[in-house]
């Protein structure tokens, strides 16, 4: 699936918080969800391009982000 940029800044709260790193795009809801005390770091960057932060993750926390991938964004 493709997104716009446009579409994906608009998943940006608690209840629907998309992320997109690398040209992919996540739904991190649910991480939210089973993570709250991430709230403070994830939700000011909701609906936004967070590859900067994608890249100081290691290589095992990459592999988490997968499960939350939803498509791809078209810049």
């Amino acid at each position: 699936m493709f997104y716009t940029k446009k579409t994906i800044s608009t998943h940006n709260t608690e209840e629907d918080c998309w992320l997109i790193a690398n040209y992919t795009v996540y739904d991190v809801t649910e991480f939210l969800l089973s993570h709250p005390e991430h709230k403070n770091i994830i939700l000011p960057r909701a609906g936004t391009d967070v590859s900067k932060d994608y890249f100081f993750h290691t290589k095992k926390m990459k592999q988490i982000w997968n499960k939350y991938k939803i498509g791809y964004c078209l810049f």
